[in-house]
């Protein structure tokens, strides 16, 4: 009689250390997994923010602000993301990178790795990237708008394909 309690005793505690290591390996599972919806937000977050905000708008930077004092910014309502346009439609890459550097960090949780391409068709325009390991990383998202713009009254730039890559 004793041999059975012995037996069903060691069967129950096999039983519940499967089950609960079982539950262990599920939450840690789960546990490293990257927030996919914070970055598919932070995404299109980011695009919407520079597509809306307008460069007279974060002219408290300092960068900024040198940019139209010397007339490499000569339309301050443009939005960000049109500024940026603009300076590549102009073959202005270094100062399109610096003034990207200067607003969208300010923008984007350091946490956060972005990518911020600008193309024509095809073509690549512009391609800056704060980050490593976008190609081992688990979750990339990509938000997409469509940028132009008007140097003066006979001269416009784009359409463009302005495009926001964050991941984690």
């Amino acid at each position: 009689m004793h041999k059975k309690a012995y037996f069903f005793t060691l069967d129950a505690f096999i039983a519940t250390s499967v089950i609960v290591i079982g539950i262990v390996l599920i939450n840690l599972a789960y546990a490293n997994k990257p927030y996919e919806m914070q970055t598919a937000f932070l995404s299109q977050d980011v695009i919407d923010t520079a597509s809306s905000i307008k460069v007279y708008e974060v002219s408290d930077n300092e960068y900024v602000n040198n940019l139209i004092g010397n007339g490499n910014i000569t339309n301050p309502t443009n939005t960000v993301l049109e500024q940026v346009g603009e300076f590549c439609y102009r073959n202005m890459n270094d100062t399109a990178t610096n003034f990207t550097k200067e607003v969208f960090l300010k923008i984007i949780p350091s946490e956060y790795n972005f990518q911020l391409l600008i193309k024509d068709g095809n073509n690549l325009l512009f391609n800056y990237t704060n980050g490593r390991n976008m190609e081992t990383s688990r979750v990339l998202i990509s938000s997409k708008n469509i940028i132009f713009g008007q140097i003066d009254d006979s001269t416009m730039w784009g359409p463009y394909i302005s495009e926001v890559r964050t991941w984690q």
